[in-house]
């Protein structure tokens, strides 16, 4: 069984490839190598992929891979808006290799463009949900909306996976950071690097 996180970007798809880990479904967040081949190794070394290229592919995989779960992480709005602001602009200084590499790309092909526009990014993202919603509606032992910004977490996943409840919180990963923070640390580790080269 194959489990694809199907939630737009910025939804808590790191969050969910975390918790898909600790139930021992071994996953793979920003599954890049399918944009270029949807048949790569890592769809038979991994069963659980969140994050992009995902949305851009989940309605083919669905083909490939029959009796496979989806699960749509979802936010409202407001707050989605905000966050993927955040990764447009603080998001590209702190993933800046992988942004430049792969980001644009795939967010050339969610929005038409690479830069942030809040009218147009706010349609594409309730246009994404409501498809996502019209393809898998009709198949609820296939398909869970999750939405971790209201504490939803291993109460849903579990049952709908199968899964026993493990006995701990719901993992929550890349939080924003301020423009500052991720500064400040790439320069520390600038300078780690030049004091190592230095005693050398």
């Amino acid at each position: 069984m194959k489990v694809f996180g199907v939630g737009f970007q910025r939804t808590g798809t790191s969050s969910l490839a975390a918790a898909l880990n600790m139930l021992g479904i071994k996953t793979l967040q920003f599954p890049k190598e399918l944009y270029y081949n949807i048949d790569h190794d890592i769809i038979r070394e991994y069963n659980g992929f969140t994050d992009d290229p995902i949305p851009l592919l989940y309605k083919e995989l669905d083909k490939r891979h029959p009796n496979s779960k989806f699960i749509h992480t979802i936010r409202d709005e407001k707050s989605w808006l905000k966050s993927i602001k955040w990764l447009f602009t603080t998001g590209k200084v702190k993933f800046k290799k992988s942004f430049y590499r792969y980001g644009d790309e795939f967010n050339t092909q969610y929005f038409g463009t690479t830069d942030f526009d809040e009218e147009l990014f706010l349609e594409t993202y309730r246009r994404y949900n409501q498809d996502v919603s019209d393809y898998l509606a009709n198949r609820p032992d296939d398909y869970l909306v999750l939405d971790l910004t209201q504490g939803e977490g291993f109460e849903k996943l579990c049952p709908f996976l199968d899964k026993p409840m493990p006995d701990v919180p719901f993992p929550h990963r890349n939080k924003q950071e301020g423009i500052l923070r991720v500064y400040g640390r790439r320069f520390y580790r600038a300078a780690c690097m030049k004091a190592r080269a230095l005693l050398d």
